[in-house]
């Protein structure tokens, strides 16, 4: 059950440091990742494709809060600019290209964090 500190777009280091070193916390919180994002992912993607501002904003801050905890700055600002334009009401689709980056990101972490438990 060891967890890598760093992967392609994640770092550990603030889950470590509110985790006080409990590594069992750590995987807990890593596997609900691994195991949730997948479905968030998929959920926000749908709102943003049926322009629904309600779902698009709820999930979108969903997982910016998940990319913060995992040290996920770049992916946290995507969220927060889907949030905000959502929150807003602009048009969602102006933001296809925005959401294929978190979406590679978020794949790309949850595949290398799900190797690093194993």
């Amino acid at each position: 059950m060891q967890t890598l500190n760093y992967g392609t777009y994640y770092n550990l280091n603030y889950l470590a440091e509110i985790a006080d070193g409990d590594q069992g916390f750590m995987h807990e919180l890593t596997n609900t990742f691994v195991l949730q994002t997948p479905k968030m992912i998929a959920e926000l993607r749908n709102a943003v494709d049926a322009n629904n501002y309600e779902l698009t904003t709820y999930y979108a801050h969903k997982l910016k809060s998940s990319c913060e905890i995992l040290g996920m700055s770049y992916a946290a600002g995507i969220c927060l600019k889907i949030e905000l334009a959502s929150v807003n009401k602009r048009d969602l689709n102006s933001l296809i290209n925005d959401l294929e980056v978190l979406v590679h990101q978020l794949t790309v972490s949850t595949y290398e964090l799900n190797i690093a438990a194993a």
